[in-house]
Parts: structure tokens; sequence; C-alpha cells
């Protein structure tokens, strides 16, 4: 295993951040990126991390890793460090209420750069996918390198992008308020992620071709199906599949779980044949728990007045259209507002506050039938 530290520049002076990635494996053209925590706050992630750790340097030193894979335990050292009134406030950054996960355009639109990059400077093509793949993660390598950065967001932004943008696999690890373990992915490449969603037992998938969010992974993975259609004549792979990984619930931390989802990841890393384990520890693939929604389909209830928020349905329950799911009580007017679900789907959030507001969310619902949203929430 080999431990890279980046630092990272400061918004101000005399401050700095510190960046570390640790490589396992073989450098030989495949290659798995991981990360946790880019809201700072969310920690179920970096405490699979903690496992995965462990798992890699074991089967590392057995000579059974095929590939090279990173893992970023905690990629947001800025949110990481973020405390108000002894809360942990680690998905938006304070200076300027950016969510960590939403990369800044123009600078991280990479798509339209890596084509003014390829009409600019001209490019062969090759007859063969894998070459093309070769040159354009080398074009595309050198693009980040020369994007100019000047928070510490946008530093860190920038050098993480530069580990993961050659990988064939991107996964970000996240959690919710209180939810259901479940995963945002692309149509395209669900193929390739569906037997992950199988092993970590996935309760909820929710796909887009765009989620207009400009998240992490996204802006990585969505690069290859947008350049199939922009070259139809060449012959060009999916070079990268990405998913968010959303743990549960930010309070949902202990061993047990996190140890059974890194050994989830480690047997989808076996099954991808990105390392090897002994045939005795190979696990015959899981169920689906649910098929995948579109991204379309997801409901997110909102408060239509303020009070105390009762829940009558949880996480990972199935609801229909017009079902009672939420009570907002007043106790002083004794006035009960029961908020009825919209749609047909299963409820794989609520929020962490249980003081209802017009301006919060109460709850996330996905439903197999389009609602017309396709946007992620802040």
């Amino acid at each position: 295993m080999q431990k890279e530290t980046v630092t990272l520049i400061g918004s101000t002076p005399g401050t700095s951040y510190q960046l570390t990635a640790l490589h396992f494996g073989p450098d030989n053209g495949k290659k798995v990126y991981m990360q946790a925590s880019i809201h700072g706050d969310e920690l179920p992630g970096s405490l699979v991390a903690y496992y995965l750790h462990q798992a890699l340097l074991k089967l590392e030193q057995e000579d059974r890793l095929d590939a090279r894979i990173v893992l970023v335990p905690f990629c947001n050292p800025i949110g990481l460090g973020q405390m108000l009134n002894y809360q942990h406030i680690g998905r938006f950054h304070f200076a300027g209420a950016q969510n960590f996960n939403r990369l800044i355009k123009p600078h991280f639109d990479l798509f339209p750069k890596l084509i003014d990059v390829i009409e600019r400077e001209g490019i062969v093509w090759s007859e063969s996918a894998a070459d093309n793949t070769k040159l354009l993660r080398r074009y595309l390598k050198q693009m980040i390198d020369d994007i100019a950065v000047i928070t510490a967001t946008d530093s860190m932004h920038k050098t993480l992008l530069s580990w993961a943008c050659d990988a064939d696999i991107v996964l970000d690890l996240h959690c919710d308020n209180h939810a259901v373990l479940h995963m945002y992915g692309c149509p395209e490449s669900w193929h390739r992620l569906e037997p992950l969603a199988r092993y970590l037992g996935s309760e909820c998938q929710l796909l887009s071709e765009d989620s207009g969010s400009n998240s992490f992974d996204e802006v990585l993975y969505s690069i290859w199906p947008r350049l199939r259609n922009h070259f139809p004549e060449v012959p060009l792979e999916l070079a990268c599949i990405g998913s968010t990984v959303e743990f549960r619930g930010e309070y949902e931390l202990s061993h047990d779980l996190a140890s059974k989802d890194a050994e989830a990841i480690i047997q989808y890393l076996n099954h991808q044949s990105y390392l090897r384990l002994p045939e005795e520890r190979c696990l015959d693939l899981p169920a689906m728990v649910r098929e995948p929604h579109p991204l379309g389909g997801l409901c997110y209830i909102d408060a239509p007045t303020s009070g105390i928020a009762v829940y009558l349905v949880q996480p990972g329950d199935w609801v229909e259209a017009g079902q009672a799911i939420v009570d907002i009580v007043d106790p002083i007017s004794l006035a009960k507002t029961t908020v009825r679900s919209p749609a047909d789907g299963v409820v794989f959030a609520h929020s962490g506050q249980r003081l209802a507001r017009p301006e919060r969310k109460l709850m996330s619902i996905s439903s197999p039938v389009e609602q017309g949203n396709s946007g992620l929430s802040p």
C-alpha cells in the first residue's frame, strides 16, 4: 500500500488542508476509485473505509489484487472540521454556502472542456475502443491538471478528480439523515452496478442520465455516454461507471453494519474481476431487494405548515398514493395537518429534523413512475 498526501491551498493566509489517498494493488491499467464523506459530516462511509482499508491490505499481502484500488477515507478535510455550536455541519462550506458535492461550473464542467480540447488540438481516433479510452483519459487528466483554482474547495475538487479521472469504477460513499441503504446511478451502466446493489442489499435505486446536480461521480461517469453520442462513428467504451452509495442514516454507525458493507464491496470487486477472493470466501449473488426507479420518480415531501412532525411510515416502507404519511401537530392550537403521499413508491429517507417548517422537506419517496422531478436535493 502506498499513502499519498496532498496539501490543498487555503482560502485565507496561514491555512491549508491535507488530503490522503491510499493506493493498493498493481498499476496495470485497471482501476477502482472510492472516496468517503465529501459531505464532511456524513461518516458511515468513512467507517466502511476503515474496514475496506484492512481488507485491501490483507488481499494485497496475499497478492490477490488485480487492479489499482484507490481509497480516500476522508475526502473533505474542510467540511470535516466545520463545527458550529457543537454541531458538525459538513454539507455546505461555511464561507460561501457551496454544497461540497456540487462541482462549480464552468471550472468542473468536464465534458464541454474535453470536447473543446479535442476540437482545438485534433485527435487521431483508433479502430480500438480500448486505445481510444487511453487517449481520452490522457486528455482528461491533462485538462484537470490545467484547471486554475483559487479557493480551498476548488483545490480539493481538482485533487479528487485527478485521482479518479482514469478509474473504471468510481464509488462516492455518502449517507442520508434517517434512511435505508440506497444508490444513485446511470441507466446505461446499471448492468455493471446492479451486482453492487445486490451485495449491499440496497433497498432503493434511482437512475438518471443527468440529474443536473454536477455531483462528483456524475461529473466523471457522464462523460462517456455523452462522448458516444457526440462521436457515434467512433468506437468508444463506457470507460467509467459510478454511483453515489448512501449508507443509511447519519447516526447508523456500527462496526457490524460497516464491516458487512465493506465485505459487500469486496465481493462486488471480486465479481467484477478487480480482485480474487479464495473460492471458499466467494458469495453467491443475492437477489435484488427492489428494481431501479427513474430519478424523475423522486418525490420530495414538503411541509405545508409548521409544527411537530409525527411520521406514520418509516424508511423502507412502501406507500400508496393518498396514504397518510406524516401528521404535523400544533400543541397550542391543537391543529393537526395530515400529509398524504402523492404517489405509490418506497419511502427511503426521513428528514433529520422533527420540527416541520415550510422550507424543509419531510421525507423522500421513490416512485416507479416519472413525477416531473429530475434533480437531487440541495
